[in-house]
């Protein structure tokens, strides 16, 4: 990779302490971009047909907080590659194959992160708000868990492998040591990311079928794990 010019990277906008260096929109973000729209888009029709009568536009309603659920998601997915693609700009084979993979997990678990939404919502509110999936057994329930996390832990090593790929080009990027800071703190958060990714599994596998309803809130871990990271890799940040 040739080096970015100093003067180029001095002029890049500072969002958060990071200059984005990629601003400029690639062909592979727009790519990136178009398929997420399209996964987004297979959410809505999935499932979905135009209601023709007042109880199919209740059971509709009913469907939303699992759309919601699932859409904000894949929102989170998209979030995350298109602050790493501001960030760094970068746009090589690798980020290609990388952005290929990314694409293919969400693109395989689009049906199954909004069919495992409809069931949570099923589960909680008792079947007052529908699941379009049935599930006839808790062993079932536990191969869907699985599946789930597995695809889980495969997203959050796409983004480590991006993040550190970026780190391992700190010089051409002339990343400074905030930046260089920020980008293994980034690799960590999605590391104990995919840690928290095998937790289901193990709860999916060692909880007595009884209990295997109860694996998915492994997934909670994720709401402490990413800030905690955060807030002990802020306390070691390098003074510019």
């Amino acid at each position: 990779m040739i080096p970015l010019d100093p003067e180029f990277v001095d002029s890049c906008p500072v969002e958060n302490g990071f200059r984005m260096r990629g601003l400029e929109m690639t062909r592979l973000e727009v790519f990136v971009d178009a398929a997420f729209a399209f996964a987004v888009t297979m959410l809505v029709i999935s499932f979905d047909s135009m209601p023709t009568s007042y109880n199919e536009v209740i059971l509709a309603i009913k469907n939303i907080p699992a759309f919601v659920v699932a859409v904000i998601q894949l929102v989170w997915i998209w979030h995350t590659h298109n602050i790493w693609s501001r960030r760094f700009g970068l746009d090589s084979t690798y980020t290609v194959v990388l952005s290929v993979a990314l694409l293919i997990v969400v693109l395989i678990y689009v049906y199954p992160m909004r069919l495992m939404a409809g069931g949570m919502f099923a589960w909680f509110t008792s079947d007052y708000l529908p699941s379009n999936f049935k599930l006839i057994t808790l062993d079932e329930l536990r191969d869907m868990f699985i599946f789930l996390s597995i695809g889980f832990v495969c997203l959050c090593i796409v983004f480590v492998l991006m993040y550190r790929y970026a780190a391992a080009r700190k010089e051409a990027l002339r990343l400074n040591e905030l930046e260089l800071h920020m980008t293994t703190t980034f690799q960590y958060q999605w590391l104990a990311g995919a840690a928290v990714g095998l937790i289901p599994i193990i709860l999916a596998l060692a909880l007595p079928r009884e209990y295997v309803p109860y694996s998915g809130f492994g997934f909670i871990l994720l709401g402490l794990v990413f800030p905690l990271i955060g807030i002990k890799r802020a306390k070691s940040v390098p003074l510019e």
